[in-house]
């Protein structure tokens, strides 16, 4: 297979497994319609590679074209086959090129050549991490000019945080929002057993995942995709930030703790009480990263193997 046929086949596979995230993340019960403009809008790409990657996914058996157009689920996708397990020596990788984003050190262009010299890795460790980074949305390939990552910087974050602050307290109080129990309920008992499970030892990407679902499935309780797809992109900018603010451990579990409190409120039928739970839980969280992001941005830049608990 030659280089162009070879990119091609990649960036398909890549646009399958990003389409299939995209569909497990929805609506939960499979009563989703999915459509190739929602889609492009989304993922950031045109409606052609998007058409073929769906049919892929008709073939596979998880969609099936509907009468009225786009395409109904007939069941969840399973998680790409390429996934990091623990102890893989690509989550390591992965670490280690996740820290050099935060902390600007990526070569320029971030060619895969480029990348394994500086990471002393092969050609398939080092697009497996991309494949990752691509699914959370922290790269972008560049058609014949390699990777581009995702920019960050305290001031994008404290941005974030205001955003959030406007956005996510005011959704909860809208009068069209819909509260779905069972995923609440559902969501709630996940977060407890994430509490009682918590360690040192902990994962970040399950707490971060656990994290980023809490703050997705509510923006979804708005019906309205646009706030959902302002939430996912926060979510991506915070799993740059979050990447060392996990190491305090007290932080995680009282932001644990409030997400339940905030689910509680919810389950209550009290609306305005989950909102005024949600402003307090941001701005703990904003002042926290304010008054750790030096010290821990240091605590990146001194741990040149990345960090473990990524895997």
């Amino acid at each position: 297979m030659d280089n162009t046929k070879k990119l091609k086949s990649e960036l398909q596979s890549e646009l399958v497994s990003r389409i299939s995230e995209w569909i497990r993340n929805q609506d939960p019960s499979g009563k989703i319609r999915v459509r190739e403009a929602v889609l492009s809008r989304e993922l950031g790409v045109s409606r052609t590679p998007i058409r073929a990657a769906l049919q892929h996914l008709v073939g596979e058996g998880v969609l099936s074209p509907h009468e009225l157009g786009g395409y109904t689920m007939l069941l969840i996708p399973p998680v790409a086959s390429d996934s990091m397990a623990p102890g893989d020596e690509s989550a390591g990788l992965y670490g280690r090129i996740l820290r050099d984003i935060i902390l600007h050190e990526m070569p320029d262009p971030a060619t895969e050549s480029a990348l394994m010299r500086q990471y002393g890795a092969g050609r398939g460790e080092i697009l497996q991490v991309l494949r990752r980074l691509m699914r959370e949305g922290l790269a972008e390939p560049l058609p014949g000019k390699g990777w581009t990552m995702l920019k960050f910087d305290g001031e994008q974050m404290l941005k974030s945080y205001h955003l959030r602050s406007i956005l996510e307290p005011a959704l909860l109080i809208d009068r069209d929002y819909v509260i779905d129990r069972p995923v609440l309920e559902r969501l709630k008992a996940d977060h407890q057993a994430a509490l009682a499970a918590l360690s040192e030892t902990s994962s970040w990407r399950e707490i971060f995942e656990l994290d980023a679902t809490f703050h997705e499935v509510l923006a979804r309780g708005s019906r309205n995709d646009l706030i959902a797809d302002i939430i996912r992109r926060q979510n991506r900018l915070r799993r740059l930030a979050e990447f060392f603010s996990y190491s305090r451990l007290e932080r995680i579990r009282a932001s644990m703790t409030e997400h339940v409190a905030i689910l509680d409120a919810l389950l209550a039928g009290d609306p305005a009480w989950a909102s005024a739970l949600m402003r307090q839980h941001l701005t703990v969280s904003r002042t926290e990263t304010e008054d750790h992001f030096s010290r821990d941005l240091e605590a990146v830049r001194s741990a040149s193997s990345g960090i473990e608990r990524l895997k």
